[in-house]
């Protein structure tokens, strides 16, 4: 019997488990994996939504005691520090891997990599000065990369040249060189139909994959995505349709694109698109030309217009931390948060709601499907009602995007002239809903209770995805400014944006 083994020897067969696995046996071997903090270790990483980092000085003991503390400071909002830096006069930024940079001229970025107490990351500043002006950029500093798009040059208007070429940069997030894996040369090429108008760019990385959506404001033409393997500048995917709005990775394999205008519908209805990325193809083809699967929201009454949709989630499905940080642990690439916002007209009124979802309910619907099916539905009855909560935004959409990392979301309770101003995080993290379901007391509380919406759709929207809530009272804005405008989220920090947009102010845990 396994029983009759000493303690040290059940902890090494212990030490081999999965966490459900040890779950299981605490059930007879309480007392032995009480004592064993491999075991504890591997648990609190699994119901944290974290993974162990790389070997260091940093014990079994030393890593579950920071993980605990950890949790416990993001439970209750309580950062160890608070710093104010000032925004520079470029116009483009990005916060990503724990990182924000920001530029100050056309061809200079500055970067800061964001420190942490529990994770033990030194802050570390740097900048880069470039050989191109920069129109918009992304980052993993994981692998080192800067994706830079250059400002396409006016060309004259002669009424001869018709299309123009959008660069794109593939650069050492350090130096600002050539990024070792990038194809020679390190510049993507992608040819727009248009001239002389301006463009919109989102830009994502996944791994070696990097996507980037094409809108032109001015411009009747229609949206376009591309994806590339950027390390080959292999073409993966090239759709286009005035119906695109927005996208993400879902996975290393599935692309969701979201969908909210349809002008031939009666009853308005978004959709999420996905693209199975496994069987690559340059040729452009049309929303509806070559999708594997959607998933159809409920259908807006006929008195609402949408006017935007976005889809949020941090980080990336194939996300790494970086490993010069060397942490004793960081968040799991596995389950994410996604944040789908739409901004609605409805008799005059304008309003936005927020649908929340996990990453794993779209994937556990995609991986029931056949790998032969195509352009299947998925109603909303579904994948909705159970699967997501649908709520009106706490606040107005506004351009500091990054509200949303694993599965924590942040936002201003309402952006207000007067102080106090009230912080509210909210986790969809289940497994770590579970174990507290039997934690009374304290600043954060459980939601279970099924969210109605009654307006702007053709019929009553019932969801019911849990999440835990925390708030918090805001210290006052030391800027000229008097308030807050927007809060963002990364691994270990939460950032504030004054109401000038001219400053931050930066909460480390």
């Amino acid at each position: 019997m396994l029983t009759s083994l000493p303690v040290e020897l059940i902890l090494k067969v212990f030490a081999l488990l999965d966490w459900r696995t040890i779950l299981v046996c605490r059930e007879v071997f309480f007392r032995s994996i009480l004592e064993g903090e491999r075991a504890q270790y591997d648990i609190e990483l699994a119901v944290s939504g974290m993974v162990d980092g790389p070997p260091s000085p940093f014990t079994t003991s030393d890593r579950l005691a920071l993980l605990k503390e950890r949790n416990a400071a993001w439970g209750s909002l309580r950062w160890v520090e608070s710093q104010d830096i000032p925004m520079m006069q470029g116009h483009i930024w990005e916060l990503y891997g724990d990182v924000f940079a920001q530029s100050s001229t056309p061809n200079v970025l500055h970067f800061r990599q964001l420190p942490s107490r529990y994770r033990k990351i030194e802050e570390k500043t740097w900048r880069v000065a470039l050989d191109i002006h920069v129109r918009d950029f992304t980052m993993d500093p994981a692998q080192d990369l800067l994706v830079l798009i250059e400002e396409p040059a006016s060309l004259p208007n002669t009424g001869n040249v018709t299309t123009r070429s959008i660069r794109v940069h593939l650069r050492s997030l350090i130096t600002g060189d050539r990024h070792r894996l990038a194809p020679q040369p390190a510049i993507l090429v992608h040819d727009l139909d248009a001239q002389n108008v301006r463009v919109a760019y989102t830009l994502q990385v996944c791994d070696n994959l990097l996507g980037i959506l094409l809108t032109h404001p001015e411009l009747d033409a229609d949206p376009e995505i591309t994806i590339w393997d950027w390390t080959t500048g292999q073409v993966i995917l090239a759709c286009f349709s005035s119906e695109i709005a927005t996208f993400a990775f879902l996975s290393s394999r599935f692309l969701l694109v979201g969908s909210v205008f349809d002008p031939e519908a009666i009853n308005i209805q978004a959709r999420l698109y996905v693209f199975d990325m496994t069987q690559p193809s340059s040729k452009k083809f049309g929303l509806e030309a070559n999708y594997f699967c959607a998933f159809l929201w409920p259908e807006f009454d006929s008195w609402t217009n949408p006017l935007t949709f976005s889809i949020r989630s941090d980080p990336s499905p194939a996300w790494q931390p970086n490993p010069e940080a060397r942490p004793p642990f960081s968040t799991a690439p596995g389950d994410r948060l996604f944040i789908m916002t739409v901004s609605l007209e409805n008799n005059g009124r304008i309003a936005s709601y927020d649908m929340f979802v996990s990453a794993n309910t779209l994937l556990s619907h995609i991986e029931a499907l056949s790998t032969e099916v195509h352009s299947h539905e998925i109603k909303w009855d579904e994948w909705g009602p159970t699967g997501t909560r649908l709520m009106q935004s706490l606040s107005q959409p506004s351009p500091w995007v990054c509200y949303v990392f694993g599965t924590k979301f942040v936002s201003l309770v309402e952006r207000t002239h007067t102080s106090p101003q009230t912080l509210e995080m909210r986790d969809f993290n289940q497994l770590a809903m579970k174990r507290d379901a039997k934690v009374q007391g304290g600043i954060s509380h459980h939601v279970h209770d099924t969210t109605v919406i009654r307006k702007v759709f053709a019929n009553e929207i019932h969801t019911s995805l849990p999440y835990r809530v925390v708030k918090c009272t805001l210290p006052p804005c030391s800027s000229p400014e008097p308030f807050f405008a927007a809060a963002m989220c990364s691994e270990d920090s939460l950032i504030l944006v004054d109401s000038s947009y001219r400053h931050l102010r930066i909460l480390t845990f």
